[in-house]
Parts: C-alpha cells; structure tokens; sequence
C-alpha cells in the first residue's frame, strides 16, 4: 500500500498506478466514499484527502476525484482546507504536516494556500493545547513551528503576527523567538521593544548579545513597560 508521502507526492502516472484498484462505491455520500477508498489505501479520512488535495498532479485527474466522491478539484480543496485547518494531530500526525510544508513549498498556489490556513490551525491546535498540555500534542506543536520557520513556509509577516498573538506562555515554551532570530525572520532589536514579548524572551536576546547596553538602557527609559520586564532589565542596565 502507498504511504501518505507517496500520494502526496506522486506523479499522474504513479497516482493512477495507485488508485487503479481502488474499488468505487455506490454511495452518494462523498464522506463514505473517501472513507472507502481510504480504507483500502490503508489510510484515514483526513490522511487521503490532505495527501491528494495537497499534491498539484490531482488538479487534472477528475478520475481519481470522481472515485473519492468529489465532482470537482475545488471541492476536494474545501474538503481538504477544512480539515488541515482543524486536525490538531489527530487523523494527520506530525511526520504527515512536515511532509506537506516540504513538498508545497514549491508550488505557488499551494503555498498561498498554506499560509492562508496557518493562523486558524495554529489556533486550534493552540486551543487545545489551553485545555489539556497534552505532552505528545505538544512535542508535535514545537516541530510543526520548527518546520515553518526552517523551511519556506513562515514569512516576516507571519512571525509578527505570531509575536503579537496573546499565545506568549506557549511561544516561549517551545522556543519561537530563538527560531524567529536564527532564520532572521525580525531583527532582534525590533523584537527587543515589542511590547507583546514576554521578559524572559527579552532576556534571551540581552544574554544571546543580540541587544546592547545601550538599547536595554533606552527601554528602562520607557516608562510604559510592564514592572515584571522592568525588574529583568535592571539585572543588565
């Protein structure tokens, strides 16, 4: 049986080869009749429908589309838009994310597509991680951010937009600012003066040597900044 990155990353030849004995279903139900083909493949819903509709050979193959029950590409691309945005390592596992920030980044379309999603699957998953600090949620989080910035997913604005998300506690749990920085997404000395970054980011950009005297000495000026940050500064004025 094909793996997920096989699909998601197979040819229309090697697609066709896959799905040739694939049998069809006479349900009308297009969630039954992916979930039949899934089965067969050896996969879940989510897994055939990502794999598929994050892989550019599928656009023109409407065989394959009618065999999983969709009429149309752009109806897969709902399906699958939906369920990338709210899957939080449930039915797509880490490995099967990374294998889709590595193998859309070439493809345009697909890379709009993307960065489109992130903000509310990352949300999600940052809801969920609220509730209950799952440890295997979790680890899986602190990759899937890793992969964004060390791959050609993440731009400068999406890292400002991250700093500015009231998400601060995870941020600095999973190291996002030390990743910002090492893929020079924001300068240091801009993060330095966000008013949204957490104390003990700043402190790791001061102790790093990305900050000078002078600059931490300007921002104790500031009269505006939070006592906690105040009380860190004053270690290094």
């Amino acid at each position: 049986m094909p793996t997920f990155r096989e699909i998601l990353t197979a040819g229309d030849t090697e697609l066709a080869r896959m799905f040739y004995r694939v049998k069809t279903t006479s349900t009308a139900d297009f969630r039954k009749a992916i979930d039949h083909a899934a089965a067969q493949l050896g996969l879940n819903h989510t897994q055939l429908v990502c794999a598929l509709g994050f892989n550019p050979a599928i656009r023109e193959l409407t065989d394959i589309l009618s065999l999983i029950g969709f009429s149309s590409y752009k109806l897969l691309t709902y399906r699958r838009n939906e369920l990338f945005a709210t899957d939080a390592y449930h039915q797509l596992d880490i490995d099967n994310v990374i294998d889709i920030y590595t193998t859309d980044s070439a493809d345009a379309e697909l890379l709009e597509t993307l960065r489109e999603l992130l903000p509310r699957r990352l949300a999600n998953i940052e809801n969920e991680l609220s509730e209950s600090e799952e440890a295997a949620t979790m680890i899986s989080y602190k990759m899937e951010v890793h992969a964004l910035y060390s791959g050609a997913i993440a731009t400068p604005a999406f890292a400002a937009a991250r700093i500015a998300t009231p998400i601060a506690g995870l941020r600095q749990r999973i190291g996002e600012v030390q990743m910002i920085v090492a893929g020079a997404y924001l300068a240091p000395t801009r993060l330095f003066v966000m008013d949204t970054l957490m104390p003990e980011e700043k402190r790791y950009l001061v102790e790093a040597g990305y900050v000078d005297a002078a600059l931490v000495a300007a921002r104790l000026a500031n009269a505006d900044i939070s006592e906690d940050e105040r009380q860190m500064l004053e270690d290094y004025a």
